[in-house]
């Protein structure tokens, strides 16, 4: 697929772990390797929760940092989120970060 992301992309997306709640950001951690590679990705949440085992962005970012929030990556909530249910697409940060 032309318009699939890859590893570093983020996007936001329906969060499948709450019910009727806004989507949250995604980063995509794995996408050219699964079987059905363009249709659903590996992503673990993105979040402004500076919780103890969190993941500072920092300057990891390439393109859609917000300069007014501090983000980070939460490695623990981890799930698969099917291409369909992209509903922004926002940016990336390095693939060493990733």
């Amino acid at each position: 697929m032309s318009d699939s992301y890859r590893k570093g992309d983020f996007f936001w997306a329906p969060d499948p772990f709450r019910r009727s709640s806004n989507p949250r950001l995604w980063l995509v951690l794995a996408a050219e390797t699964l079987p059905y590679a363009g249709e659903e990705y590996i992503c673990a949440a993105l979040t402004t929760s500076d919780l103890p085992a969190n993941h500072e962005v920092g300057d990891a970012w390439v393109v859609g940092r917000n300069p007014d929030k501090t983000s980070y990556c939460s490695p623990w909530v981890v799930g698969t989120i099917k291409h369909r249910a992209v509903a922004s697409p926002q940016g990336d940060v390095t693939v060493d970060f990733t």
